[in-house]
């Protein structure tokens, strides 16, 4: 279910309802209200509400965001997801959870990528959690250190970033990515410091197994960061479960073990198909489920003046 508020300039507002009326809308409701400024300037705007169900949403921002009359620049709108509408449409109609808007899942992931000190912080101390319990082969500490790494979320935002073809985007997901693995690496080697060798965890999945593992797993994450119903950060614990692992061994034994360059060789191989098959699924199940990119590509040139 979604609720979507749009702020167009004055005598467009018919526009947006006759859109939200083609996309599904059952109902619409509109009023005006002054938009304010820092100079005390004030002008009026149409203000349109829309209640509806998550795929009418979808069909409705993309379409609002391509139309003719629509301008990032005089236009403004959010959307939320309510915990209940009882309003024109059953239940079973309005809570239809999927497609997700693409905006959503953008915004979602951007949110995800932002390299921030939160970001570097929660990344490197849940992947001290992972090495240490790797090391003694405490396998509920290894999931505690899994649960907190936002892992899966660079791979989706990279997957998203080429399906809808916003590159500022794509190569944020990939900057994350990439600063999230070297974080991994360094809190396996600082836990290598302070513990003992051997490394006690040994269950690595082969080359096959982790492409297997990794092509379903990128199609399941895909779909689950389309759809409003399923428990994401269970999708995102399987994600990094495999993956993970990898850079977090090879930053251990940089520590214990440097001279074994055929294990080494070994882990970054497999972690390379695991982590390439999964952002790849992730991609084409995007593209399968319309992830649309035009609108947000407009807006985007027009925030920033890069076309």
């Amino acid at each position: 279910m979604r609720v979507i508020t749009v702020k167009a300039p004055q005598g467009k507002g018919k526009d947006v309802v006759e859109l939200a009326f083609t996309s599904g809308a059952k109902q619409v409701s509109v009023h005006q209200a002054s938009k304010c400024y820092p100079d005390g300037k004030q002008t009026v705007l149409d203000v349109v509400e829309i209640e509806t169900a998550t795929p009418n949403a979808k069909m409705f921002v993309e379409e609002l965001m391509a139309a003719p009359f629509y301008d990032p620049a005089s236009f403004a709108f959010s959307v939320r997801h309510p915990v209940s509408i009882f309003a024109h449409e059953p239940p079973k109609k309005a809570t239809v959870p999927v497609i997700l808007p693409t905006t959503d899942v953008y915004e979602e992931l951007w949110q995800f990528t932002s390299v921030t000190v939160s970001l570097v912080t929660r990344v490197f101390l849940s992947a001290v959690l992972l090495a240490y319990g790797m090391v003694e082969n405490i396998l509920p500490l290894i999931i505690a250190g899994l649960l907190f790494l936002p892992y899966h979320h660079h791979m989706l935002a990279t997957a998203l970033g080429a399906v809808i073809r916003e590159w500022r985007f794509l190569f944020q997901g990939m900057l994350a990515l990439f600063l999230s693995t070297i974080l991994i690496v360094m809190a396996g080697a600082c836990v290598a410091l302070f513990t003992n060798p051997p490394v006690g965890y040994d269950k690595y999945s082969t080359p096959l197994e982790g492409f297997v593992l990794s092509l379903i797993i990128g199609i399941a994450a895909g779909m689950a960061a389309t759809d409003d119903a399923g428990r994401r950060e269970l999708i995102g614990l399987a994600a990094t479960a495999h993956i993970s692992v990898h850079p977090a061994w090879v930053g251990l034994q940089l520590v214990f073990e440097a001279d074994n360059t055929t294990r080494l060789l070994d882990h970054l191989l497999i972690f390379g198909i695991n982590i390439t098959t999964l952002t790849l699924a992730a991609a084409i199940t995007f593209a399968i489920m319309r992830m649309r990119g035009d609108g947000i590509r407009r807006f985007v040139a027009d925030e920033t003046g890069i076309k």
